[in-house]
């Protein structure tokens, strides 16, 4: 029987379940949906603008 590695013991890795793709894709999902977000309240300004504009016009 081989004695354990000194750091630590072979289940330790695995009480870590966020692996680098995965920790990779949660940052995507969380750029994506902000970047998604500032788009959309820029958008709304914007048309909000442009509807200003328009009725002066």
């Amino acid at each position: 029987m081989e004695p354990p590695p000194p750091g630590g013991t072979p289940g330790e890795d695995e009480r870590r379940p966020v692996n680098r793709s995965s920790r990779i894709l949660g940052l995507l999902a969380a750029v994506g949906f902000s970047l998604a977000m500032w788009v959309f309240i820029a958008m709304a300004v914007l048309g909000l603008v442009l509807k200003i504009v328009a009725s002066k016009g």
